[in-house]
């Protein structure tokens, strides 16, 4: 019998093959990893913004899943490691602190003019200097850090199109990490007459006769490609130079100093050694580029800009002048080329001029929809210290590249954040019920001490110097006698072999036969503990160890 409606009418019946309507899906909860991550760090609990410190070394560490979801969630861990009873034994001191802000407002003073001219005389490039008046400072004054962000992408294309110096102060943009925004806020970012842009890194360590200590410049030179990384794609939103667009100044001057930069390689070396993972982006959003700067002060103007349209950039040249092609954007995503490795990899100026790769397609543009601007990130960062132990600025272009391509791939590595979340035991929470002083923690050491072992961590001595609760996690993988605690070099020696009494066991056990076990980490101990052996009895009076 044919189904009929409350009024006497026939239900439609959809022929066969039609495909059936859908129904009605509930609508999504937006807010629902916002809402999760809230309850992590505790409903009253003000976030803690990520920086581009944290993020360089949460990207040094992309498997270490506590870290990843405590900066996700805005968790200060600085707090959290002091209820725990193990502190964190590192950070800048306040006179410290006032020194850097002193230096800063001296390299920016006159608007920015004296920080340009330097930058102009490290480029090498032949290009007239900037007279007086011709650096341009935009207001980059919006609410909220969605709101600034927005503003900057603004004031990004507005001198990008303008062709002329520009200086912004303090900038605003965001890199998704882990699936969670982060709000970053580089020191300056100089914009070129070409449309190109600048990193601006201002650090209070002194440079002495061009140089500098090796693991304050890689430190720099990786918190530097951070920013670089988010600029990126704000470019890529912007658009690309034009073809045939002149590529020499986006290439290392042969006149500039090696010692910096190869200080910042040398310090990134153990980085890039163990990683052999394709270099992948992030696919991160960009920010909102408004056509109005009444959008850029609205915090909730959230998602990709309309009005430009994103352009397909032109493919580089070779060194014979031929035209390589682009690779084609796949429909799955955006098409990004992968930087090298290396950068002794890239020989030659031409293939140097765009190694980031870090311009993200979002489908082929009409000629209607491109736009003017010819927005790109440079892969050279100018780092200003002071002179010789005095007050004076002084600076070196830093190269980058090696850090981006890290970075790069090191993010692209983290597990997302939500996903940790969902393996956590319902209920569990950092929040450390502050009294209403907001100083003295009332929640229990064993819960929260619960609550932190509830996230694996994946525990290096490298820690100590980048995360605030290395301490605690040192204690608990001594407690468990892990090899991580040994450092990263010998727990890739060991193999399969992760603790350390396995180690024990596997050292002293030998067969009869002595015969190989297939197990090249076991056949090295057990020679080691022979070799070991043969010493301890050519000396009896040595007393043994273990």
């Amino acid at each position: 019998m044919p189904r009929t409606t409350a009024a006497g009418e026939p239900v439609p019946v959809p022929a066969a093959g039609a495909p059936r309507p859908r129904a009605a899906r509930p609508p999504r909860q937006a807010t629902g990893l916002r809402q999760r991550l809230a309850e992590l760090r505790g409903p009253a609990t003000t976030p803690r913004p990520l920086d581009a410190r944290a993020l360089a070394a949460l990207a040094a560490n992309p498997g270490c899943r506590r870290r990843a979801l405590l900066d996700g969630a805005g968790v200060d861990k600085g707090a959290l490691a002091q209820a725990l009873g193990a502190p964190a034994n590192f950070g800048q001191s306040q006179f410290a602190h006032q020194r850097g802000n002193s230096f800063e407002a001296r390299v920016k003073a006159d608007g920015g003019a004296d920080l340009v001219r330097l930058l102009h005389e490290r480029l090498r490039d032949g290009t007239e200097p900037p007279g007086p008046g011709a650096v341009a400072t935009p207001d980059l004054t919006a609410p909220g850090p969605q709101g600034r962000t927005a503003r900057t992408a603004l004031a990004l294309r507005e001198a990008t199109e303008a062709g002329r110096w520009a200086l912004l102060d303090h900038p605003m943009v965001s890199l998704d990490v882990a699936g969670s925004p982060a709000f970053l806020e580089p020191d300056a970012v100089v914009v070129h007459p070409d449309g190109s842009w600048t990193v601006v890194e201002i650090k209070s360590f002194p440079m002495v006769d061009g140089s500098a200590d090796p693991a304050k410049v890689g430190a720099a030179a990786r918190q530097s490609a951070v920013y670089a990384l988010a600029l990126e794609r704000v470019a890529s939103m912007i658009g690309e130079p034009p073809e045939g667009a002149d590529d020499a100044a986006m290439t290392p001057s042969a006149a500039g100093p090696a010692n910096t930069a190869g200080a910042a390689g040398a310090a990134d070396a153990a980085e890039t050694a163990g990683t052999a993972e394709a270099a992948s982006p992030t696919g991160a959003a960009g920010p909102v580029i408004p056509t109005d700067p009444a959008e850029a002060a609205d915090p909730t103007a959230a998602g990709p800009a309309e009005a430009a349209g994103p352009v397909v950039p032109a493919p580089p040249a070779d060194a014979a002048g031929s035209v390589i092609p682009a690779p084609p954007a796949d429909a799955a995503g955006p098409v990004v080329p992968a930087p090298p490795a290396d950068a002794a990899e890239a020989a030659t100026p031409v293939e140097a001029a765009d190694p980031a790769g870090a311009t993200a397609l979002e489908g082929p543009a009409t000629p209607a929809e491109a736009t003017p601007a010819r927005g790109r990130v440079r892969h050279q960062v100018l780092l200003v210290c002071p002179k010789d132990f005095s007050n004076l600025p002084t600076a070196e272009m830093v190269d980058v590249r090696k850090q981006l391509a890290v970075t790069r791939r090191q993010l692209d590595r983290l597990t997302r954040i939500e996903e940790i979340a969902a393996a956590l035991p319902e209920g569990t929470t950092f929040d450390l019920r502050l009294t209403d002083d907001g100083r003295t923690p009332t929640r229990p050491l064993e819960e929260l001490t619960a609550a932190v072992d509830a996230v694996d961590a994946a525990y290096a001595p490298e820690c100590l110097s980048a995360c605030e609760l290395a301490a605690h996690c040192r204690t608990r993988s001594r407690g468990a006698g892990l090899v991580e605690a040994l450092g990263r070099g010998v727990r890739g020696e060991l193999g399969g072999l992760t603790t350390v009494d396995a180690v024990l066991t596997a050292a002293m056990e030998r067969p009869a036969d002595h015969a190989p076990t297939g197990d090249p980490a076991v056949d090295a101990l057990r020679r080691a503990a022979a070799l070991r052996a043969e010493a301890l009895a050519s000396r009896p009076e040595a007393v043994p160890c273990r």
